[in-house]
């Protein structure tokens, strides 16, 4: 199986290497005639778990997560690391990320987080539909202040500061985590360092200045734009005149 990413081959030599793989427990690992786990991942029973991830971050729920194709693979790696040892994903009042907490329990080792994150990071980005609406001109200012050292002129990230990319976040999303790194109840954990400066960063901004700057950043950086799928469901109208 061909992993086009370098970081994520760098990933599964260290986890090798120093022993940090639980092959014990993953029922998705190949194994000899004499029950002993390899480092070789079953690609159908892997598939099983990606579907089981569309579910919520895929595009056919009503209610689901945000879109992850085309993320990158580090940043999706290390969230699965984050909520797979609990730095994310154990407060009840953060609902969204509580299920999350729960879901990646079915993740059983690092090898299985690799692959699930360069899954995601080998998809084409998809469109997306424009749900915040802002200034432009005033979230490019907050932007310019408060975002651009981290995230780059054209919200690209930059991995040496953990700061990923904005590009691919859907309005409604950007806004939510915003918000709850603002509230603390993202980026609280001691260990969650760069959750931590987003926090700070956070800190002063109120909604309407949060959703000044997702404005400016989804539409100057961020997904295409999607039609939006109203129409569709309404009633078609009447011939008549009344």
């Amino acid at each position: 199986m061909k992993f086009p990413h370098g970081s994520l081959c760098l990933s599964l030599m260290i986890f090798q290497i120093f022993g940090c793989v639980k092959h014990e427990k993953n029922t998705a690992l190949k194994r000899d005639k004499n029950g002993k786990a390899s480092s070789e991942l079953v690609e159908s029973e892997m598939m099983l778990k990606v579907g089981e991830c569309l579910v919520c971050h895929g595009t056919k729920e009503a209610q689901r997560g945000p879109i992850l194709d085309g993320m990158e693979y580090w940043y999706l790696f290390e969230q699965l690391q984050k909520f797979h040892n609990g730095t994310r994903g154990q407060n009840p009042d953060n609902r969204s990320e509580y299920l999350m907490g729960v879901g990646v329990r079915k993740i059983d080792n690092a090898v299985e987080m690799a692959y699930l994150a360069n899954w995601f990071a080998d998809r084409p980005p998809q469109p997306a539909i424009r749900t915040i609406r802002g200034e432009i001109s005033a979230g490019k200012k907050i932007y310019e202040k408060r975002c651009l050292n981290c995230h780059g002129i054209e919200a690209e990230g930059k991995r040496e500061m953990q700061s990923p990319s904005l590009s691919r976040l859907e309005g409604w999303y950007f806004f939510e985590q915003m918000r709850k790194f603002r509230n603390n109840s993202r980026g609280y954990h001691p260990r969650d360092l760069a959750g931590q400066t987003m926090a700070a960063a956070s800190n002063e901004l109120s909604d309407g200045d949060i959703r000044d700057v997702v404005a400016y950043v989804v539409e100057n950086f961020g997904p295409v734009e999607a039609a939006s799928q109203r129409d569709k469901y309404l009633p078609a109208r009447s011939a008549k005149p009344f």
